[in-house]
């Protein structure tokens, strides 16, 4: 990775190519850039398999029982926005996140089943060879994220176009901030209908955030099952790249720059839950409201909660076997004291997640999928 690759953007990128014409550091690779030897089609198939073994087995505690309902509802949602809405017409924010990558492998495996189910699909419909999806890409990107974002394209096959965003400058460097999640209120009247017809057929998961103690000191929302801390050297963090910059681009227009080159997209996957912010009071569909551009916000994962997540991705059903697999791969930062990933300027360890030698005054970090607490999750987000 170039020294560059963490700079600030002083006009909007799309695939490295800035649209005022300057030349800046290509971003990664999109699925258009690199060939596999396994085709979207056989992904699809290989995750409808995982996660339908997933759904079938016998839970073995309530978390597992909670994240198969959860799934269950999250894959209706997919199912409903495949039936309203032309795959053309579809997109995905992502971003390599744990959240994101949920969704994605959710959506996915819907594909499946949708293309190939002839009552599923319209009408000569032929199965995709890519997934159209945005990266609204924060200033200042770990390389490691960066990282993982390009190997999980090829891996998945996604389209993926990057919009560097650049959000302005705060008068101390070390507050200057990535993008945030966009808001976006239901309009009124709009029902979630979707959740109430999975919620009569029996599964009624619980959409309210645990509330818990601000305690820094307190263990209790670190799960027993827990491994031992490890030291953490490999994330180099490259230094303050907040600057002076020329152009202020923020996320909502990330998504504005995202539509106008890409007409036929009407709604965009996001993998927001209701923990993050702005997401309190969003639904399972939801159009974009105020100065943002219009389009529907898709949210599968809307009421999962942090376990869930954790348990879906650390599901040895959902690991890939031919890779040798325990677990599906996920960023690396996550197993490093991290549990919420923006850019560098705005993102540090976990606090609840240290450990300190009390001899030695070592410090280690226990891996996210540790932390089990929905408040806490954002605790390392500045």
């Amino acid at each position: 990775m170039s020294s560059d690759a963490s700079a600030a953007a002083s006009s909007p990128m799309i695939n490295g190519t800035s649209l005022e014409g300057s030349h800046r550091e290509a971003d990664a690779s999109t699925g258009e850039n690199a060939a596999s030897a396994t085709s979207l089609a056989q992904v699809c198939a290989d995750l409808h398999h995982r996660v339908t073994t997933f759904l079938h087995a016998e839970p073995e505690d309530e978390i597992t029982k909670r994240t198969q309902e959860q799934t269950q509802i999250s894959m209706q949602v997919i199912e409903k926005a495949l039936q309203d809405y032309d795959f053309n017409a579809l997109s995905l924010s992502y971003n390599g996140g744990k959240d994101c990558l949920v969704l994605l492998i959710l959506y996915l495996a819907v594909l499946h089943s949708h293309f190939t189910s002839p009552s599923g699909r319209r009408k000569d419909e032929p199965f995709p060879t890519t997934i159209p999806s945005i990266y609204a890409k924060p200033p200042d990107p770990f390389p490691h994220v960066t990282a993982f974002v390009e190997s999980s394209t090829k891996d998945y096959h996604l389209d993926l176009t990057h919009i560097s965003t650049n959000p302005g400058t705060h008068p101390n460097p070390s507050k200057a901030k990535s993008h945030s999640s966009p808001p976006a209120s239901p309009e009124k009247g709009h029902a979630n209908t979707l959740t109430a017809h999975v919620a009569a057929a029996g599964a009624t998961p619980s959409t309210q955030a645990s509330q818990v103690s601000s305690d820094l000191n307190s263990t209790s929302s670190i799960t027993d099952s827990c491994p031992a801390p490890t030291s953490v050297t490999s994330t180099t963090l490259p230094p303050n790249t907040a600057q002076s910059e020329n152009r202020i681009i923020t996320f909502r227009d990330a998504f504005a720059l995202y539509l106008s080159a890409h007409p036929s997209v009407r709604a965009i996957f996001v993998g927001t839950r209701r923990t993050d912010p702005h997401g309190t009071h969003l639904t399972h569909f939801d159009m974009t409201d105020g100065k943002w551009p219009r389009f529907m916000r898709i949210h599968p994962v809307i009421d999962w909660h942090l376990d869930e997540i954790w348990t879906f991705l650390r599901s040895p059903h959902l690991a890939d076997k031919k890779k040798g697999q325990n677990v599906l791969d996920y960023c690396q930062m996550y197993d490093e004291g991290y549990t919420s990933l923006g850019g560098v300027n705005d993102t540090l360890r976990n606090p609840r997640l240290k450990v300190v030698d009390p001899e030695t005054g070592r410090e280690t970090w226990k891996p996210a999928y540790c932390l089990v607490e929905d408040d806490e999750e954002r605790l390392g987000r500045d």
